[in-house]
């Protein structure tokens, strides 16, 4: 499940350098995409421990769990906890995001960090199952209502820019990223869609948006 483009390796990447990946780490969804869309050489290289995980087993998977088990599961098959968690391109995947999140939480170290890339917009990509498009406000609520800590400086739109730089103060709205157009092509895309009521000819916004977090671990 852990599909990853450019841009994610580059948000991963500008983590690494920022100190915020720590070892040993647990890399979810690690052979949906094989070894070579997952994280496994970028960690190793960064002399981090890597340890991959799915709910199937297959090339890059060293434990097999399915984190939508019971919170007694997911500790009984993890006996040791993490310093870091990456959840990349993997909640979508999940009927219960929540619950794969509090049990990533049950795993991590306190001041361990949570790493997660989810689509905000996406082509629908069903494989294993396709089940969510997760906005930034999901990050904010998860983390008010479980008393963890988001990282505002991390927190972006991969690829384009952090979540709060294009907020609508009046709406108290997150606006999305536009598509790298200029104006007139923008205005010709939004009255095409008025003039013919036709969704997904032409966005407004970008048709790949994807959310960034990283969220601390406040937890004892």
């Amino acid at each position: 499940m852990n599909d990853m483009i450019g841009a994610d390796f580059e948000y991963i990447k500008k983590l690494l350098n920022a100190g915020l990946i720590f070892s040993p780490c647990l890399d979810l969804g690690a052979g949906g995409g094989g070894e070579g869309n997952n994280c496994k050489n970028l960690l190793q290289n960064a002399g981090l421990k890597y340890i991959g995980t799915d709910m199937y087993p297959g090339e890059g998977v060293d434990i097999v769990a399915n984190f939508e088990d019971s919170e007694f599961e997911i500790n009984k098959v993890f006996v040791n906890k993490f310093s870091s968690i990456l959840v990349l391109n993997v909640l979508e995947h999940t009927f219960d995001p929540i619950k794969v999140l509090d049990n990533v939480f049950s795993i991590l170290e306190p001041n361990g960090t949570c790493v997660i890339i989810t689509p905000t917009v996406w082509p629908i990509h069903d494989y294993p199952i396709d089940c969510w498009r997760i906005n930034p406000t999901f990050y904010e609520e998860y983390s008010k209502r479980r008393s963890v800590y988001l990282l505002e400086e991390y927190f972006e739109y991969v690829g384009f820019y952090n979540v709060q730089t294009n907020i609508n103060r009046i709406a108290h709205t997150y606006v999305l990223p536009k598509p790298k157009k200029n104006k007139f092509e923008l205005m010709y895309s939004k009255t095409i869609h008025k003039l013919f009521n036709t969704y997904g000819r032409s966005m407004s916004c970008a048709s790949h948006i994807a959310v960034g977090a990283v969220i601390k671990n406040t937890i004892k």
